[in-house]
This record gives structure tokens, sequence and C-alpha cells, in this order.
């Protein structure tokens, strides 16, 4: 039997799936040039060196509209595996795109943050605000590109400095915007004691190991019904802890649910 047949039978008899999605899965961004918009609007940013702030925007702009990104078909086709289970997910990506497969919002934490929420840059207050608004004008205004360059930069209600999007990619990220999200996974953690725990670890590496890698490791290895899959194209490797319970995969684990699951 191969390790595919194994992974889908594992995930059909457990009572509760854990999945953790990593590095694999960011975005780079590398199509932004197929919206012609967009690239004029990055070089109206270049001719305004004073307005380069807007560059985040115009990718979550390129988020909204990429409707044929890999990763969400990926995780249309990890969604079907799943759907009807009792799973949680935790990733590390802040593209946003796992929102748009199908997977019931309450199961899914983002402890990197995303791009829904804005937060000052210098962390004055730990208010956040909805950046749907802002993104919508800069929308609006690349329509007429020459306009761009009159778009206000948003900033704190309270100290001035300028808002940001509320993700880890900032030195003053803001934790509490995830972690409603967090107690919800911890309390479901909780609940996986002494049951059939699937575990998929998917395209997870080093940059963050305390996340994810680390801490389902530990699960793992502590509960007995615990079946653990790694799925990664470098770091595949199981401890010797949880050796015996585990199955590792070595490959892109995009590309793996891409191509093995569709």
């Amino acid at each position: 039997m191969d390790k595919t047949q194994i992974l889908k039978e594992k995930i059909a008899d457990a009572e509760m799936v854990l999945i953790g999605i990593g590095e694999e899965f960011s975005e780079d961004f590398h199509k932004i040039n197929h919206y012609p918009h967009l690239m004029k609007g990055l070089e109206e940013i270049d001719r305004h060196e004073d307005i380069s702030w807007m560059v985040p925007f115009l990718e979550k702009v390129y988020l909204e509209e990429e409707r044929d990104a890999e990763n969400i078909k990926a995780y249309q086709n990890l969604y079907e595996l799943v759907k009807g289970k009792n799973y949680f997910i935790v990733t590390t990506s802040i593209d946003g795109y796992i929102e748009r497969a199908g997977f019931d919002l309450e199961r899914i934490v983002e402890p990197c943050g995303n791009y829904n929420k804005l937060q000052c840059s210098e962390k004055c207050t730990k208010e956040l605000w909805d950046s749907d608004d802002l993104t919508s004008v800069i929308k609006e205004k690349l329509q007429h590109t020459e306009e761009l360059g009159k778009t206000e930069q948003p900033r704190c209600p309270y100290c001035g400095k300028p808002l940001v999007f509320n993700s880890i990619v900032h030195e003053n990220y803001i934790e509490e915007g995830y972690l409603p999200q967090w107690e919800k996974y911890t309390k479901w953690l909780q609940g996986t004691v002494n049951k059939k725990l699937c575990i998929l670890e998917l395209g997870v590496g080093m940059h963050l190991p305390n996340v994810i890698r680390w801490p389902f490791e530990k699960v793992a290895f502590y509960n007995q019904k615990a079946s653990f899959f790694r799925i990664n194209e470098k770091l595949y490797q199981l401890t010797e802890e949880i050796g015996d319970k585990g199955i590792s995969i070595e490959g892109n684990a995009r590309d793996y649910l891409l191509e093995e699951l569709k």
C-alpha cells in the first residue's frame, strides 16, 4: 500500500485531524505581472517614493483577484480530504488563500496574522482596524493610476504613526489579533487526548518551529493513538521518538496536494 493510500485511510479512520501548514505554501507574488493595472500601480509607486507604503496594499489587491493560485487548488483538494471530519488547522501563511477553499474559518488559526486587519506600526494601542475600506479606495484609484499619488497613508488615530497590516512581517506585530482563535485551538487540542488523532504536517520547515513543527511532534509523542504524516521537500525526516507512528513523504507539500490528492 502506498503512502497516500495509508494517509487517506488514517484520516478516514481518525476521530480528529490536526493540520499544520508552513513555508511551502507562502505566496511570492510572482504572478502579479499578470495584472496590468497592478504593474502600472507598482510603476507609479516607483516614480513616487513617498507612496512606497502602498506596495502591501497592491499585494492584497492581487491576493483578492488571483483566482487561479495553485495554493487555492491545493487547499481545495485538502478540504475534500478532511471535510466532515473534526479538524483544526494551524497555518503560518499570511496570504489568506486557505480562507477561500471551503474550510470552516472557526477551525483555522493564523498566528502570523494576515492582510485582513491594520495595526499601529508603533504598537501604541492593541486596537485593530479592518483593511477592506482602504483597499477598496486603492482599487478604485488603480482605474486612474495617476490618482495613486494622491492617496493618503493611513495613520493611527491615537499617535499619528502609519498603520500597517497586522502580520508577523512587522517588527511590532500585535499578536492579540489571532489569540481568540488560538484559544479555540488549544481547547480543541485538549480534546485530542486518548482520541484517534491523525496529524498532517504540510510544508513546515524551521522558520517558526515552535508554532507547528515541535508542538506537533510533542502531541504525536504523547498521544498513543496518534498517526503522523510529514510532507516536506527538504525537511521531511521524522524524529526517532515518533518514528513508529509516522510516515515521511519527501516532496513539496503543495505539489503533493495538487498531484496526489486531485
